[in-house]
């Protein structure tokens, strides 16, 4: 499935695009256009205004749609959905985040951007950092 998304994905895009690629669909294809641009024909949209799969401000992130709509219940997929939703309400007041792996991951998804050429490159590498974060918790988590 094509699954579309706006340019420049950060941390909860990122962690939204690993989530549908590894517990969702796993065939998934991805593109970034500009929120203007019109959304292919059967295409799902992710984090875009009116879209079914987008976050709402200061209540959920993409990603707790995304586990709610898909009926998820790994337990370190749901540690990971607190991760992700204690870093986006608490961006700009980053004294308030209650979690201690929350800074270390997040910082890590919002850089990859900074580092890649293209958004796919950061989906790719996005993939990779959540798939040892996923091991690690795990592991932990035990």
């Amino acid at each position: 499935m094509r699954w579309v998304t706006s340019y420049k994905p950060h941390v909860d895009r990122c962690a939204s695009a690993w989530l549908i690629k590894r517990f969702i669909d796993r065939d998934a294809v991805f593109e970034f256009v500009s929120k203007e641009s019109n959304i292919p024909e059967g295409a799902v949209r992710f984090t875009f205004p009116r879209a079914e799969l987008r976050p709402v401000e200061g209540v959920k992130t993409t990603f707790d749609i995304l586990v709610e709509k898909y009926h998820l219940n790994d337990p370190i997929v749901l540690k990971i959905k607190e991760i992700i939703r204690d870093y986006e309400f608490n961006e700009e007041h980053i004294d308030r985040v209650r979690l201690k792996e929350t800074l270390g991951i997040c910082y890590i998804l919002k850089g990859l951007e900074k580092t890649s050429k293209t958004d796919a490159e950061t989906v790719s590498k996005a993939l990779i950092v959540m798939d040892a974060f996923y091991a690690t918790l795990r592991e932990n988590m035990g």
